[in-house]
């Protein structure tokens, strides 16, 4: 499929003037240069360190021809299964790598114990399980990779032979692994997480899996191409400018599905969410909304499918079209692409809760059989009927809900129904995320943009203890202070939250509450 970014004609004749602004800065050419100004002054010292993903993707192909020489040999000795634990840019990446070329590959990003428990009982001598973290030191991965060193090690099997790690130079995790004896495939420092798909924090998992990574990477260098040609209709400037056009007027993006990128849209809304969320400003992408017509919003969606901006193209080439469209969306809208300064605020959040659960105690009341925590004080629920209503008053005429659910991801489809449902009730945009994952994502956003949130948290309960070892707390434990911790920092913003707490049939009831 060729690639192609194509606009609304309204959209193209709105945006032209500032693509012949970018063409004319030679902000391209210098983006591929590295120069770090691009985004002013304040963002100088952290892009100075984090443009490494300009780059061509060939540069990989030595750490492709490895990765799959590797893959030949576990298959040979009877290892053909690949479970990935990661945050973030770490996951999101290869998930939609692995969707899109149909290759079974278990992603292990959630702290929920039914989620993770279950992995870790079943049979491992036919896996071979990546940690994949760029800092080294992320506690949901720390804890995962503890939790599959004690399972692989109680099933007889050498943690050596069936784990490999993925990190920066000199990371933590780094210096345990290299000490410890296991295989370390070692990433680019200077490229951020949610640019890191088309570095070692994709290729390794992917590759283990099965992609061809050769024919990824040349589809790759395709896409960068195209991103780095001079011209006011390079894709990526394309993008990037008809993305920030109008904010903050328009500061929503309705991701319609495509079946050719299964999971795609996923991918896009860390890197875009992450990226411009910050200084009270940003662009939010809905993934897979059902909502159509509202005027705060454009629509993307694959060609011919009707929407403001179509794209076409592989899942390689639109990935460096959306990470070069990015970069010119933010310094567009003058924000730092890449820190993330409010994830932190609920990594620190959820950290003093599970140093001293007595920090917080949180007032909650019932409603319905579940336990409800709600900020600011909200009209007196008798029904879960009526939070559809509530959602909607909150919302008004410029807000967007973010269903935040904290449970299994197996789920998903039933939520996606309700986050549509909601949609049609409301009137106004849905997210759906499921915990500590969105943290990496959307997370950035939701506390960092415009305050236009209104958050209804579902954290669905567990009677399975599943233990982290070295640690002082569970994964049931870890879960709920990440719950907690986030809806701690989002009141600080003085956005509405409702957070609701209950069994799996109490979240079933609410779901059906949602939906009817």
């Amino acid at each position: 499929m060729t690639l192609s970014v194509e606009l609304s004609d309204s959209l193209a004749q709105a945006t032209l003037a500032g693509r012949q602004g970018v063409e004319a800065s030679g902000f391209v050419t210098a983006l591929v240069a590295q120069d770090a100004t691009l985004w002013g002054s304040a963002a100088q010292p952290e892009a100075s360190i984090r443009l490494g993903w300009t780059a061509r993707p060939d540069v990989w192909l030595p750490v492709a021809t490895e990765v799959m020489n590797l893959r030949a040999q576990l298959v040979a000795e009877g290892i053909t299964r690949v479970v990935l634990c990661g945050m973030g840019g770490s996951s999101l990446g290869p998930e939609v790598m692995a969707a899109s070329a149909s290759l079974p590959l278990t992603v292990v990003d959630s702290t929920h114990p039914d989620e993770v428990g279950p992995e870790l009982a079943r049979d491992l001598s036919d896996t071979v399980v990546v940690v994949s973290s760029k800092s080294g030191g992320t506690l949901e991965t720390d804890s995962q990779k503890r939790a599959f060193e004690a399972a692989l090690t109680a099933q007889g099997l050498d943690p050596l032979r069936h784990m490999v790690i993925v990190t920066d130079p000199q990371s933590p995790l780094h210096d345990w692994a290299i000490v410890s004896g296991y295989r370390v495939f070692e990433g680019d420092p200077t490229i951020g997480g949610r640019f890191s798909a088309v570095s070692p924090f994709g290729l390794v998992p992917v590759g283990l899996a099965g992609l061809d990574l050769v024919d990824f990477l040349h589809d790759a260098s395709v896409g960068f191409d195209a991103c780095t040609a001079p011209g006011e209709d390079n894709p990526a400037v394309t993008l990037g400018v008809a993305l920030a056009h109008d904010n903050p007027l328009v500061n929503k993006l309705l991701l319609r599905p495509d079946s050719a990128l299964p999971g795609f849209g996923h991918w896009v809304e860390q890197l875009v969410a992450e990226s411009t969320g910050k200084e009270g400003t940003g662009i939010l992408p809905v993934v897979e909304s059902s909502i159509r017509g509202i005027l705060d919003a454009r629509s993307v969606g694959p060609l011919g499918s009707g929407s403001d901006i179509e794209l076409s193209g592989s899942l390689a080439e639109l990935m460096m079209v959306w990470e070069y469209a990015t970069a010119v969306a933010c310094a567009q809208l003058g924000v730092n692409p890449f820190d993330q300064p409010n994830v932190e605020s609920a990594k620190v959040a959820a950290r003093e809760l599970l140093d001293s659960p007595a920090v917080e105690t949180r007032p909650e009341t019932a409603v319905d059989g579940l336990s409800l925590f709600a900020k600011p004080a909200m009209p007196t629920l008798q029904d879960l009927r009526d939070i559809p209503q509530l959602l909607g008053e909150l919302a008004g005429t410029r807000g967007y809900i973010a269903l935040c659910v904290f449970a299994p991801r197996a789920s998903s489809e039933l939520w996606r129904e309700c986050a549509h449902r909601l949609e049609q009730t409301t009137k106004r945009p849905v997210t759906l995320g499921f915990g500590p994952r969105f943290l990496h994502s959307t997370g950035q956003l939701h506390k960092g943009g415009a305050p236009e949130g209104v958050f209804l948290q579902v954290i669905a309960t567990s009677d399975a203890s599943v233990d982290i070892p070295g640690r002082a707390f569970n994964f049931w434990e870890l879960m709920q202070s990440q719950a907690h911790g986030d809806a701690r920092v989002l009141v600080s913003t003085g956005q509405p939250v409702l957070s609701l707490t209950g069994s799996y049939a109490d979240v079933d009831r609410l779901r059906a509450a949602l939906s009817s």
